[in-house]
């Protein structure tokens, strides 16, 4: 699953649409409208994510999650991570280092990026998901 596995897929009129109303919103709105896809298609079964702040000076991603069987929120953060536009290419994500406020879910994390289960980079191929990632980070 790729990041931009998480948002809606639409035809071109339609995504065309989506990226113009998505551009007018404020910052603020645009990120809650992530965190609500997120919630709505990734941790449905899992919980949700009370929390995403993105920070585009410093270059982080901080959330919390809200997950189920859990009595505490856990903390995920990605520190240092890039977005690459090149002419001619889809724009790419690196997502920098993952930290998590559980020992043993750090400890996964850190696991399954060492076995490129989490990829060093995610290319963002549809246009509508290249709108919002380009506005976002």
């Amino acid at each position: 699953m790729q990041f931009s596995d998480f948002f809606n897929v639409g035809n071109g009129l339609v995504d065309t649409v989506k990226i113009v109303f998505f551009r007018m919103l404020p910052r603020a709105a645009q990120i809650e409208k992530v965190r609500a896809e997120i919630n709505r298609s990734l941790l449905k079964q899992y919980g949700k994510m009370t929390r995403l702040e993105i920070d585009k000076a410093n270059r982080t991603i901080s959330a919390d999650l809200d997950l189920k069987g859990d009595n505490t929120v856990v903390q995920i953060k990605l520190s240092n991570y890039r977005l690459i536009e090149e002419a001619g290419r889809h724009p790419v994500i690196e997502p920098g280092t993952i930290e998590a406020s559980r020992e043993w879910l750090d400890a996964l994390l850190q696991t399954l990026v060492k076995a490129s289960v989490i990829p060093n980079q995610i290319a963002v191929k549809n246009p509508l998901h290249q709108a919002v990632v380009k506005s976002i980070l």
